[in-house]
């Protein structure tokens, strides 16, 4: 007899349940899509104990008809498509067919259901993937999904279930990420009896935000718009005030679907290069809207993944729109206590009964042929490249700022209308450093000062490699080298910044930042640059005039990112009269 044979149906529901149900959030996850799908203007969550022994889905969309009731339950049973031309298409969150039967085979799974071509609701129990119970009841038009006892045929994946706490947290999590890509929808989640989360549904994404993470940080999120004939984004970005310690707070949707993708979080990163400190990371919701044909969605059983057909061009898109975003908005860091509270959210709308309607997105005509297949950063920028001139703010900070005076030999003291100021001066001399140097460098116009008698390096065999493998950046910084022995070198002439000759150490600098880029996100080339910024600039400390302090600005305020230095720290904090005064208990 062979060793080979077929399982039987229990056991390959359960083991196919394990791929999409792996926690309590998973399921959640599910019910809420199928929710989203049925085109429901309000949907309840209600979980106790972690999801783990109660999760209840309740929604006012289209519901299931009573001759699909028991269907829903099969495997592969879905009214998204119907064959394998539509996965091309696929404009719902949902389609696989799988979520239903997979937590239907590891919980206890009661169902409440009525369409509105049906004159009355449907009352479904399944327990293990069992029928037990299938009845005519009075129901409004909508569905309720309530799971109960998760995994109790399958013990050993309930031991692998973290704590009640972590489960929760990785439910709200999940919703929260729904609610912000779905900003129509009104969505209340309750927590052990208690309300934790009400969101709107108004279809604004920034009451989402002020829901979800208050006012301060509703307060300092840039409103995101680009569209072209290929893609559209929008949605919000964070100042750089706002900044994460991981990259969790990075949000993204595909046509209005949650999705986990490096390749975007990777664009958003670059795009604030020298605006965030080392391991700090964008606050970002974005939305992308492209043709469905122009994305995989069928990657892995929990969608959360998604292929582009052109990668390049929705990378560069995203990057320059985020740049732009932030080159054009001012990024002074200020308290935000002065932020309207939030307005009273209207209890959730049950009684709305309209239909579902899949989103419809329109787009111009296009081809992602051979043409379109690795299209250059350079293609896109015409479209963001109008005539950008010193913003208005800029002007305005320049032209009426007050100078009151210097603090501790490092910072600007400055006063505008109601506004105090506080610039830091080597941050903003440096940010100034960078881009001068940076420009020179691209120029290859740095000047260079020739030596009388060179300057003698020992290199060690590890710092020789290095210097080999870079030798062209320090030519194009304006050093004349020379080998001089075997692990000597010999500088004839040095670059020239700002006046002043390089000298030996900042050479030494340079091979330095070369070996410390193989851990940075920067390129070793710009982290030269900062490098060589950092450490030609005003140091704290150092004592300047009213004319330099005039000129600094000045010239702060003309690079394209006035308000942080190369290595993200502010070079401008604000405070209001208004804080101050409430400081010295002026305002209670």
């Amino acid at each position: 007899m062979g060793k080979i044979h077929i399982l039987d149906e229990e056991t390959i529901n359960k083991i196919a349940a394990g791929e999409v149900i792996e926690r309590p959030a998973s399921i959640v996850k599910e019910l809420v899509e199928n929710s989203i799908d049925a085109g429901a203007t309000a949907i309840s969550i209600e979980i106790q104990e972690g999801g783990k022994s109660y999760i209840n889905v309740s929604d006012n969309g289209c519901g299931i008809m009573k001759e699909d009731t028991e269907q829903v339950f099969f495997r592969h049973a879905t009214s998204k498509i119907n064959d394998s031309g539509d996965i091309g298409g696929i404009s719902t969150l949902g389609f696989r067919g799988e979520a239903m039967a997979s937590i239907a085979a590891v919980a206890e799974v009661e169902l409440l259901t009525k369409a509105e071509e049906d004159a009355s609701g449907s009352h479904v129990i399944i327990k293990g993937g069992k029928l037990v119970q299938n009845k005519s009841v009075g129901y409004p038009t909508g569905t309720s999904v309530t799971v109960r006892n998760l995994f109790f045929n399958t013990p050993a994946r309930l031991k692998f279930l973290k704590s009640d706490i972590s489960e929760q947290g990785a439910i709200v999590d999940i919703i929260e990420k729904l609610a912000m890509t779905n900003t129509g929808i009104s969505m209340k989640l309750t927590v052990n009896n208690k309300v934790v989360l009400h969101t709107p549904g108004n279809g604004d994404l920034l009451s989402v935000i002020l829901c979800i993470y208050g006012k301060n940080i509703a307060g300092a999120m840039l409103l995101l718009e680009y569209s072209n004939d290929i893609i559209s984004k929008e949605g919000y970005i964070g100042k750089p005030e706002i900044a994460r310690g991981n990259s969790t707070y990075m949000t993204f949707s595909v046509n209005n679907r949650y999705i986990k993708n490096r390749m975007l979080s990777e664009a958003v990163k670059q795009a604030y290069k020298t605006l965030l400190m080392n391991n700090r990371y964008p606050f970002s919701i974005i939305n992308i809207n492209i043709k469905s044909e122009m994305t995989d969605v069928n990657v892995h059983p929990t969608k959360q993944e998604v292929k582009f057909s052109d990668e390049r061009a929705v990378f560069n898109t995203l990057y320059l729109a985020v740049k732009n975003c932030l080159s054009s908005s001012s990024l002074i860091y200020e308290y935000l206590e002065n932020m309207p509270e939030s307005q009273e959210i209207p209890p959730a709308a049950f009684e709305n009964r309209n239909s579902y309607q899949p989103p419809q997105v329109s787009f111009d005509q296009l081809s992602f042929g051979k043409e379109a297949a690795a299209p250059q950063i350079e293609s896109y920028k015409k479209q963001y490249d109008y005539d950008r001139k010193p913003e208005a703010h800029r002007n305005q900070f320049n032209n009426q700022i007050s100078i009151i005076g210097q603090l501790f030999g490092t910072y600007i003291l400055g006063q505008k209308d109601d506004v105090f100021y506080l610039i830091d001066q080597h941050a903003a001399h440096e940010r100034i450093m960078f881009e001068y140097i940076k420009e020179k460098y691209n120029e290859k116009s740095i000047s260079v000062q020739e030596l009388m008698m060179p300057i003698i390096i020992e290199l060690s065999p590890a710092e020789k490699v290095l210097y080999v493998e870079n030798s062209l950046i320090f030519q194009n910084l304006g050093f004349e080298i020379e080998w001089f022995g075997e692990g000597t070198l010999a500088i004839r002439a040095v670059p020239i910044l700002m006046g002043e000759p390089c000298t030996g150490e900042f050479f030494n600098n340079i091979l330095d930042s070369i070996k410390e880029s193989g851990s940075s996100t920067s390129s070793p080339l710009e982290s030269i640059i900062i490098s060589m910024a950092c450490k030609n600039s005003i140091k704290a400390g150092d004592t300047i005039t009213p004319e330099e302090i005039s000129v600094l600005l000045e010239r702060l305020m003309n690079t394209s990112q006035p308000y942080t230095c190369p290595h993200g720290r502010p070079t401008i904090i604000t405070m209001s009269k208004y804080e101050l005064e409430k400081k010295f208990k002026r305002i209670v």
